[in-house]
């Protein structure tokens, strides 16, 4: 336990755990604790990425870090040991859970302030939409420069947060504030920026993923191409924040998340069937799954043999489960998809009206088995709004805020 923290290690454990963690050392003799700030943060569970200023290599061999993470250390933007990465630093940026710079220097500071980019670091921090923690390292003079104060300051109304620096021995032999937090400290800011987010406890969520599978025959079926990313991505992210979460899924290559109660289906019918047991007493339904509009008339009892002339499939309409959940509310909230070809607002905007929904959540079929989405958030009122590309991670949790305003 660190401090304060009313977490426990195991409970610090399973919160690094799979998130990945940027650090970024810059040339501040304090860069030796980095040392140590990286192999607590790997015996905790987190992948940690090194990104070394040039100046900061001077004083710790990037050697050191790889061993100490596992990784390779990135030193510029076209080191070998990472051009097997499609673009190197955007790769980093979208895995990034946290970005740490420590120790920060008043250079660092005030190239990220202005919105300079000329290096690996500051490639990254501008690429990338994880949380950023900060944590100077530098004289006590500088630190006091009013220059500095005014970098700190816009970099606080852009959400950066910082940790430190604290009051301690300096380099230049002075007792004064400038010196960088302890590793123990800035584990605590960590802890304290990727906390789950509780906002959902309490609430109960039914969420449907994947792309059900329509029989031909016992070996062929007909489909679509969802990945049920999407849907993954949701449940994940209701759980995370507290909520209690059922995921429905037709057949997928994806790991659900440990935290919910796992339902696999493969027809419509069946995610028909499964929806409507457990639509009792959900606070929310999010129909991310693409159930098929359509299915074979006749299902084939054994293979279909190829010697045959052809094959003609006579199809008929499957169950409208989302149309069904709309004349049935009683109370929960209910959330559709719209994936459109053409006139995609418009679509979207007929969509949920006719199955009596609270939001829709309209993209078009690039966010197929991307892991990326960019989509527009359409609510009963006629708001509309408009998100930037996003990992569907990402994305998952800006869909949920807009459900916590309905």
């Amino acid at each position: 336990m660190f401090g304060h923290s009313d977490f426990g290690n195991s409970d610090l454990i399973n919160m690094l755990t799979k998130k990945t963690i940027i650090l970024g050392v810059t040339g501040g003799i304090a860069a030796y604790k980095s040392c140590t700030l990286a192999s607590r943060l790997k015996d905790l569970g987190a992948e940690v990425w090194v990104v070394m200023t040039d100046a900061a290599t001077k004083l710790v061999g990037p050697q050191t870090f790889r061993t100490l993470t596992g990784n390779p250390v990135v030193t510029d933007l076209f080191s070998q040991e990472i051009a097997n990465l499609p673009v190197p630093h955007i790769s980093l940026a979208e895995k990034a859970d946290l970005i740490v710079i420590a120790p920060a220097t008043a250079n660092i500071i005030g190239k990220i302030a202005y919105g300079i980019a000329d290096d690996a670091l500051t490639t990254i921090v501008m690429a990338s939409r994880a949380k950023k923690l900060i944590a100077p390292a530098m004289n006590a003079n500088m630190w006091r420069n009013q220059i500095v104060k005014d970098n700190v300051r816009k970099l606080n109304e852009h959400d950066f947060h910082f940790v430190g620096p604290v009051k301690g021995k300096l380099a230049c032999g002075e007792d004064d504030m400038g010196r960088m937090s302890e590793p123990e400290e800035i584990i605590e800011k960590i802890e304290e920026l990727l906390k789950p987010n509780a906002d959902l406890a309490g609430k109960t969520f039914l969420i449907t993923a994947g792309g059900t599978r329509e029989a031909i025959d016992p070996i062929r079926f007909i489909g679509n191409r969802s990945s049920g990313k999407m849907g993954f991505a949701l449940a994940e992210a209701a759980a995370a924040r507290g909520a209690k979460v059922i995921l429905i899924s037709a057949p997928t290559s994806l790991t659900p998340p440990e935290t919910v109660t796992m339902i696999n289906v493969i027809s419509a019918k069946d995610m028909y069937e499964a929806v409507m047991k457990h639509r009792h007493d959900q606070d929310v339904i999010i129909m991310a799954a693409a159930a098929a509009d359509f299915r074979p008339k006749i299902t084939f009892w054994q293979k279909v043999k190829k010697d045959r002339d052809g094959l003609q499939l006579e199809l008929a309409n499957t169950v409208d489960i989302l149309k069904d959940l709309g004349n049935l509310k009683n109370g929960s909230k209910l959330i559709g998809f719209a994936v459109e070809t053409e006139n995609l607002e418009e679509n979207a905007r007929e969509k949920l009206q006719k199955k009596n929904l609270d939001l829709i959540v309209a993209n078009d079929t690039a966010a197929f088995e991307s892991d990326s989405s960019q989509v527009k958030l359409i609510d009963r009122t006629g708001n509309v709004e408009d998100l930037p590309e996003l990992p569907k991670k990402e994305a998952a949790h800006r869909i949920l805020d807009a459900i916590l305003r309905l």
